[in-house]
């Protein structure tokens, strides 16, 4: 296992009960290597932990006691350079882009189903307008747990001009989606935008290459590295792990028929919270707690 230079915090919500659920986590994360130091709160449900091991790593141990575990966040363990930096964590979920429906989902918002003719007198539609004849939007669908996730890339500002990358994919095998047997290196990068649409072809060109990532047999595969560059370049452009086989058609072809479904997965990459920087419990707009929310993302996953 590869271990970061510098260390670093990471905080987990572990749904524990009771003292046995405290010895448990303990005992899971005994023989974990590159862990300097970890707290555990049994009343506030948190274990925070400081050193050089991968996020996902700790993530993996904390769930062989079969309790839920969330990642809260990650910071530098040094609090003077986290005040200083605009921004030291993100994360991009990695998701295979939607093809264009063959019958359009409709939408219940009706802003974005009705928008204003070009040929209407006011470019501002009138509520009658709006609440009357919904049109179909396409490529909108209101099933947000439709989508599989295939991949996590969690970002970590550890100096001024070093990011920590921790990748993590399960994708499907080469032969279920046209690529042949020996085609289980994937290209990993930053694009130019976070379209992610039709990636690649809305994503842009690389931003930045990460680097490779090989599958095994299941395949699994995961990248933990150092990169030069500072995050805040990268919020808001598209995290890429594109199969090296990928045949890429001319941008014509690809706006009738998305050739990437199995061979490309995308996510954008999105600011997120340090460690202790988000006390949330229940979530403002679905009104779940982070346990339900947790629960429906771990059946849309398929790591």
């Amino acid at each position: 296992m590869t271990l970061a230079s510098i260390a670093f915090k990471t905080e987990f919500a572990v749904d524990m009960t009771c003292q046995n659920c405290v010895n448990a986590v303990q005992k899971s994360l005994r023989e974990v290597s590159g862990i300097e130091r970890y707290d555990i709160d049994l009343e506030n449900k948190r274990v925070t932990i400081i050193g050089k091991t991968p996020p996902s790593h700790l993530l993996s141990a904390l769930k062989s006691t079969n309790r839920q575990v969330i990642v809260r966040g990650s910071s530098p363990s040094d609090p003077n350079f986290a005040s200083t930096f605009p921004q030291t964590a993100a994360v991009s979920i990695l998701e295979s882009p939607i093809p264009l429906p063959t019958s359009i989902a409709s939408t219940s918002n009706p802003i974005l189903a009705n928008p204003p003719s070009p040929s209407s007198s006011s470019s501002i539609p009138s509520n009658t307008q709006l609440f009357e004849n919904k049109q179909p939007l396409p490529g909108m669908n209101e099933e947000e747990f439709s989508q599989k996730v295939f991949g996590i890339a969690r970002f970590l500002q550890i100096e001024p001009s070093t990011i920590l990358l921790d990748l993590t994919v399960r994708l499907p095998p080469p032969s279920a989606v046209g690529l042949s047997s020996g085609s289980e290196k994937w290209k990993v990068y930053v694009s130019q935008t976070g379209n992610i649409t039709n990636p690649p072809y809305t994503t842009g060109k690389p931003f930045l290459e990460l680097g490779e990532v090989e599958l095994d047999k299941n395949g699994y595969g995961d990248m933990f590295k150092e990169i030069k560059g500072e995050l805040w370049e990268w919020v808001g452009r598209g995290c890429i792990v594109q199969s090296s086989a990928l045949e890429v058609p001319s941008i014509q072809a690809a706006e009738t028929s998305p050739t990437g479904l199995g061979k490309i997965f995308a996510g954008v990459v999105a600011r997120s919270a340090g460690a202790w920087g988000n006390e949330k419990t229940v979530c403002a707009c679905s009104g779940r707690t982070m346990w339900e929310e947790g629960r429906d993302m771990e059946k849309k996953t398929k790591l």
